[in-house]
């Protein structure tokens, strides 16, 4: 009886275990199959032209297509706003104190290299990069015109008004549309854009014969200073779209190139004229504020061309462009009457039109 019963048990386990490898075999079947199912169908996708499904997308560091908030895009418009309406005057003020273009350029490329490193060392979790030889050379040309577009701004304001220089920045997108046609096949301005642009010239032609302060005899340094904001608006947009970097980067890449460019410069002028003025207390202060504001400035311009679109960016410049008119009147007698000032608001109202029309094609 007990053998019987050892035998029935055997009989049973044998029977139990055969059952749960059938089990276990037929569940490896199906998994095997399910996995060899997808196979076939991703090769069908293929086969009828159906892409598979991407991978995951990987953010970089330096990606900006995230969406910015009302509140981030305000204060970048204020921050612009506030920079570029007082930068122009100060650089005005500068230059009647220490009569050296490129010594105020250098202080204020000096100290936005400086402002970065600075907050690359308090705050390593920054995305700030050093140098590195594949962006520096396509962002080299960039800081060059840049340089040569600030340093032809400060020289002009030695010898007209900052009405002046406002109509000849007011007056470039007539080149700039012309200049996108031919190097990024842009499409040339509608019936509305092109009266706008007439407005423009009709403007800054009233602006010119109204101003008593104009001075023909010095156009060289305004023709100059044409030519480089043109440049400026394409190219500098243009390596800014294609190399990827921080915004705080892109200003310590912008300064930093620009340094050795404003020493050459400095030597081809004669140089060290900085080095002949009585140096007071005021001339520190003043020279102080530019750097600061330059700082600011720098970062600001970088930062609200990646919130907004270049051509809402453009309308924000107009703007301040206003607000430096008033802010000139308010600090110089040398500046034009009634009528010249009407001219200047036409120029400024035709080219907000410009852009708004433009914006719309």
């Amino acid at each position: 009886s007990s053998q019987f019963r050892s035998s029935s048990g055997d009989a049973q386990w044998h029977k139990t275990s055969m059952a749960s490898a059938s089990n276990l075999g037929k569940e490896f079947d199906d998994f095997e199959n399910d996995f060899f199912d997808d196979d076939d169908e991703q090769a069908q996708m293929l086969e009828k032209g159906t892409p598979s499904p991407p991978p995951p997308a990987i953010v970089s560091k330096t990606d900006d297509r995230e969406e910015p908030t009302k509140a981030t895009i305000i204060f970048g418009v204020v921050l612009y706003a506030l920079c570029s309406s007082t930068l122009l005057v100060l650089n005005k003020v500068a230059m009647v104190y220490v009569p050296d273009a490129p010594f105020i350029l250098f202080c204020q490329f000096l100290a936005s290299a400086i402002a970065v490193k600075g907050l690359a060392v308090a705050r390593p979790e920054m995305d700030i990069e050093g140098l590195q030889w594949g962006k520096a050379k396509p962002f080299a040309v960039a800081a060059l015109v840049f340089f040569l577009c600030l340093l032809s701004n400060t020289q002009a304001l030695k010898d007209v008004n900052v009405e002046t220089v406002i109509v000849v920045r007011s007056c470039s997108p007539i080149a700039v549309c012309i200049l996108e046609k031919f190097t990024l096949g842009r499409e040339l301005p509608s019936s509305q854009g092109l009266l706008a642009l007439l407005a423009i010239a009709g403007g800054a032609t009233v602006y010119v014969v109204a101003d008593e302060g104009f001075k023909i005899n010095h156009w060289t340094w305004l023709g100059i200073y044409f030519v480089f904001i043109v440049v400026e608006m394409v190219y500098v947009k243009f390596i800014v779209d294609t190399v990827p970097m921080s915004t705080w980067t892109r200003v310590y890449y912008n300064n930093t190139l620009s340094m050795p460019m404003v020493i050459v410069s400095s030597m081809c002028m004669g140089g060290a004229k900085f080095l002949e003025v009585t140096w007071t207390p005021g001339c520190v202060i003043v020279i102080l504020l530019c750097c600061v504001v330059g700082v600011a400035i720098s970062y600001a311009g970088f930062n609200l061309r990646k919130l907004i679109s270049a051509t809402s960016f453009t309308v924000v410049g107009v703007v301040c462009k206003l607000l430096t008119v008033l802010i000139n009147d308010l600090i110089w007698t040398k500046h034009s009457n009634a009528v010249g000032h009407a001219g200047l608001f036409l120029c400024i109202a035709a080219g907000f039109t410009y852009e708004k029309v433009k914006g719309k094609k």
